[in-house]
């Protein structure tokens, strides 16, 4: 890399933070308490999280009338708990179950990772989680950005472009001083198209990506620090 990026944008949730686990561990805790049990409590999990997915998208297409992060995963959870034939949830259950977001562990490397990759980059999340959620799991998480982004300006949520345009716009470099870092072959290919760099990172139960089709892929964040750093001149 001939010229290190002058900033690193991060995608989060199963990037740096395990969003899949921690679903499916909140899932399992308030549901098992009505006496559903493991497998029903997964499959409840994984039918809120791939119904989120397609509300998200739903909303950058103009299907669906833009709503913040939160109100969508609450209806995403109401839906998988419909489909599966439980009872409604309760108030606290829901709030417990949505808002699990705030609670959300970041993978072992991260924390430490970031610390190293701030000393010489801008550090910055771009989510399609509220501000809130991702100053919830950031304190969870012991994660210390540069500067924190939702994609909620934009009306949008990745990997619409404009969801991008918030973190250039915000840091006011050229798309190509900017790397995307993420374990989503989906959101890196977007950012790409509006001339980011990309960093590929390895997580468990992610689509891998194809060989060459990024900057860079390293299988956690302490390998795209020792990348910059061998890069260095």
């Amino acid at each position: 890399m001939t010229t290190p990026p002058r900033a690193l944008v991060f995608d989060v949730m199963g990037t740096v933070v395990d969003d899949r686990g921690g679903v499916r561990r909140s899932a399992r805790q308030v549901l098992g308490r009505r006496g559903v049990d493991e497998q029903a409590a997964l499959d409840v999990a994984a039918r809120s999280a791939a119904r989120l997915k397609e509300l998200l998208d739903e909303v950058s297409a103009g299907d669906r009338s833009w709503a913040p992060h939160r109100e969508l995963r609450r209806s995403a959870l109401r839906e998988a708990v419909e489909a599966a034939g439980l009872a409604p949830l309760t108030q606290d259950e829901e709030d417990e179950l949505s808002g699990v977001v705030h609670r959300f562990e970041a993978w072992p490397d991260s924390a430490a990772a970031l610390t190293r990759l701030r000393a010489d980059h801008l550090v910055v999340a771009l989510s399609n989680a509220d501000a809130a959620e991702i100053a919830g799991f950031s304190l969870h998480g012991g994660l210390a950005w540069h500067l924190a982004l939702s994609t909620s300006p934009s009306r949008a949520f990745k990997p619409d472009p404009r969801a991008y345009a918030v973190a250039v716009d915000a840091l006011e470099l050229d798309p190509g001083a900017l790397m995307m870092v993420a374990a989503h072959a989906w959101d890196l290919r977007a950012a790409a198209r509006t001339g980011m760099r990309t960093c590929f990172v390895r997580r468990p139960e992610e689509e891998p990506a194809r060989d060459g089709e990024f900057d860079l892929q390293v299988d956690d964040l302490n390998g795209l620090a020792d990348a910059l750093e061998a890069g260095r001149p």
